[in-house]
Order: C-alpha cells, then sequence, then structure tokens
C-alpha cells in the first residue's frame, strides 16, 4: 500500500517466516535486504520504472552501496513494516531509502541503498531518464547521512571461506543476488557476531556469476569493527564491506 499523503512512499507488512530467522529465532539481515529488494521492486513498478519496463530499453538497475543501520531484531511469527521511497540524486545516481519497524510500531532499522542504472550490453551506466528522476522526493530527509568515502579491504585475513556459486544464487539479471553477497560475508563471522550487527555497509563492485569460486575474507579490526572483502578465481574484488557489531 501506499502512503495518500504521497504516492511515491510505498509500505508493505511482512509476517516472518521460519527461513527467515537464524538459531535464536530472530530475523535475519539476509531476511531484511530480501524484504528490501521486494518492496523497491514493488514500488518502482507502480512508478512505472521497474526492471520489466528497464529490460525492454536494454537496461537494468544495479544496486551500488547499502548502508543499513539496525537495533534489537523481532522475532520468528511477528509482522514487521517495510517502508521506502525514492529520493532525488543526480543523473548517474539514484537513492532509495528504507524504513523498518516491528508489530508495535517501534523503529528497529533503516538503509540508505545506492543505485545506477546501466547498459545490458556494455555494462556501462547510463543516464537515468528524467521522467524517472521526476518521481523522487526531494523534500524527505535521508534516513541516514549518504556517504563519500571508500570503504577500505582489509589488511589481514582473520577469516576466510570459500563458496562456488550456484545457478540458485543469481537473479533476474543472470548474475549473483546481492543478498548473497551479504550472506557470504556472514559466514566469516562467528555466530553470536553476525546476530549482534549494528551497521552493515557493503560496496558491490563487479557482477559474479554461475560457476565462479569466490573468496570470502574477514578482518577483526577492532573489538567493534569488522572488514570483508570478496573476491572471484581471477583475483577481482567484487565487493567489500564493513560491519559494526554490538555484542
Amino acid at each position: 500500500m501506499s502512503n495518500s499523503g504521497n504516492s511515491t512512499i510505498h509500505k508493505e507488512h511482512f509476517t516472518i517466516r521460519a527461513n527467515e530467522v537464524d538459531l535464536s529465532g530472530k530475523l535475519t539481515l539476509p531476511a531484511i535486504c530480501n524484504f528490501f529488494q521486494e518492496v523497491a521492486g514493488n514500488n518502482a513498478l507502480q512508478l512505472n520504472f521497474d526492471i520489466t519496463d528497464l529490460l525492454s530499453q536494454n537496461m537494468t538497475w544495479v544496486l551500488h552501496r547499502m548502508d543499513i543501520n539496525l537495533k534489537e531484531m523481532p522475532n520468528w511469527r511477528e509482522t514487521i513494516l517495510v517502508e521506502t521511497w525514492p529520493a532525488a540524486g543526480d543523473a548517474l545516481r539514484a537513492y532509495r531509502n528504507y524504513k523498518l519497524f516491528d508489530n508495535e510500531g517501534n523503529e528497529f532499522g533503516n538503509c540508505l541503498s545506492y543505485w545506477m542504472m546501466i547498459n545490458l550490453e556494455t555494462r556501462r551506466p547510463v543516464r537515468i531518464p528524467q521522467e524517472v528522476l521526476d518521481t523522487r522526493l526531494t523534500e524527505r530527509e535521508h534516513v541516514t547521512p549518504v556517504k563519500s568515502n571508500r570503504i577500505s579491504p582489509p589488511e589481514q585475513e582473520d577469516s576466510m571461506t570459500k563458496i562456488k556459486v550456484r545457478r540458485a544464487d543469481l537473479d533476474m539479471n543472470n548474475h549473483v543476488n546481492n543478498v548473497r553477497f551479504i550472506e557470504w560475508m556472514l559466514e566469516c563471522m562467528p555466530e553470536e557476531e553476525a546476530r549482534s550487527v549494528s551497521n552493515f555497509d557493503i560496496v558491490f563492485m563487479h557482477e559474479s556469476h554461475a560457476g565462479d569460486v569466490i573468496t570470502a575474507q574477514m578482518e577483526n579490526t577492532s573489538d567493534s569493527l569488522r572488514k570483508f572483502r570478496l573476491m572471484n578465481q581471477d583475483g577481482n574484488v567484487i565487493a567489500l564491506a564493513e560491519a559494526t557489531i554490538n555484542l
């Protein structure tokens, strides 16, 4: 459903399912990111610039960065509300905001995502059409400030895991779904730490495809900061991230 005051603001309820919780019965970060993907696609469909509209023009959306902030996670079978809206950017960059509310209406998380539009043949960024830019809210503040910094890679490898990309990891663009990147990074963390992430900031740098062999690396930078890098079998860095944990 959409807010009657502005059709660009989109809201959806989700009841947390058993496959969306961890061993403690709490909602997981990857499940939240799947909710983000769903509501973003549904809102884009309402605004007539979803992926199916773009594919007919040989273009698609590419997620470049996500900056996620989380508090106490809700439990299995609870119903949450996800609110999203596109925000003003420029001709090559777009933003999308998300807010998360528990079943009592308390905000327990938010996210600012950074997007680009690419040409499917060249895989290069293209200018965002003016009619898309015109749908974006300019008067509503971002849920968290826009970041211009680059994420630095780990300087040492305190934890590592290898993953072979399956067909099941791919999305409609025929490359690895972004949520998989986050799952692979979290595999480097002890279970208790993965459940205690309060901020997760990830930059997506390159695509990954079926058959790739991915190395996920993590550095314990401090008591609360973890740095991650994903590399493919050719040594190309496909994603970098930082996570703050609150144990």
